[in-house]
């Protein structure tokens, strides 16, 4: 299957690893208490909420992993550090990384985030009550590209309009996307949680609707993984892939009202808001490890049929290694949610 690459993270990811292919990998990974040491890059807001809790929590050091993890401050800081031998996992957005190992970055996609599904929500202000309400109206779309700008023109086209008939701004994401709408800079954005449940509480405005109940079938959320930690930490890798599934099942399990409390305390809301931000997108934590082909190829369509992508990928074995996601879905019994 042939497949195309967004042009502007081609470029950025040919910056990186003409820049930086020279991995330092580290030989020593455990520490003087014997625990394994992984440098980290995770994501932040509610995308990494469950894995930083699960971190600070110690449900990590529980099967005997620490982190040196760097704060993410974006799917091409991660891209970067990952060409520069910097870090040996991260998460985030397949649409930055694909292109990006494509590209010549020396990495694989090696596992599914807790979930994958594009939790993102597309909120308007009160004036507005249905999506064909936002034609001639500001719209944020987070970015210029991107799962959450597709989402904003899939909804769109539900109610026959497309980026013509609306104003489209990249507003940024999570705090700054919600100062965007609280300000009246724009009429509607797209979002994560706690921010939808946050503005219907503040009475700021309302959903319009779930991304990903008209993009089901967009993949959103991977773990990746360098070449080097691939190749020279085998074993360590799976222990961090099999407990990485093991203790958001923990958290969803036993720790889900202290999960909450914490989650409230990161984002400045209520916990009512948060449980009901959490609760309301359960149905997409899914907590399953195996990197669905098929999703990945639809995503990549998508993107094509966009005019986003510009040049071709030939095989993505090249791309994703589920070695480690199926032996850790073995291990802990799970089962592919969205099997037929």
């Amino acid at each position: 299957m042939k497949k195309r690459i967004i042009a502007s993270i081609l470029a950025l990811a040919a910056l990186f690893t003409t820049s930086a292919l020279t991995s330092c990998g580290s030989e020593e990974i455990i520490d003087e208490d014997g625990f394994i040491i992984i440098r980290s890059c995770f994501t932040t807001g509610m995308t990494g909420a469950v894995n930083n809790f699960a971190i600070q929590k110690g449900l990590y050091e529980a099967e005997g992993i620490r982190f040196d993890n760097v704060q993410s401050s974006g799917n091409a800081t991660s891209l970067s550090m990952l060409s520069r031998g910097e870090i040996d996992v991260a998460d985030g957005d397949p649409s930055t990384y694909i292109p990006g190992i494509y590209n010549g970055v020396p990495a694989k996609l090696v596992g599914n985030m807790w979930r994958y599904s594009g939790c993102y929500w597309l909120i308007a202000n009160n004036d507005i009550k249905t999506i064909a309400d936002l034609k001639g109206k500001n719209i944020g779309t987070a970015g210029t590209t991107g799962g959450m700008r597709l989402s904003v023109l899939k909804m769109l086209e539900s109610a026959g309009l497309d980026e013509d008939d609306v104003t489209l701004i990249a507003n940024g994401s999570y705090q700054a996307a919600y100062a965007t709408i609280t300000s009246g800079e724009v009429d509607a954005t797209i979002i994560h949680n706690p921010y939808a449940s946050l503005a219907e509480a503040e009475g700021i405005g309302h959903v319009l609707g779930r991304a990903w109940d008209y993009i089901p079938d967009y993949y959103t959320g991977t773990i990746v993984a360098s070449d080097d930690f691939i190749k020279n930490h085998p074993d360590e890798l799976q222990k961090f892939i099999t407990a990485y599934y093991k203790v958001h099942e923990l958290v969803k399990n036993e720790y889900f009202d202290e999960f909450i409390t914490w989650a409230s305390k990161e984002m400045n809301t209520t916990e009512e808001v948060m449980r009901d931000a959490v609760e309301s997108e359960i149905d997409v934590w899914l907590d399953y490890p195996v990197v669905p082909i098929d999703r990945v190829e639809t995503t990549l369509d998508i993107l094509l049929d966009y005019g986003w992508l510009e040049d071709e990928i030939d095989d993505l074995d090249n791309i994703i290694n589920n070695t480690f996601a199926e032996n850790a879905a073995k291990e802990l019994g799970m089962t592919d949610p969205y099997a037929k």
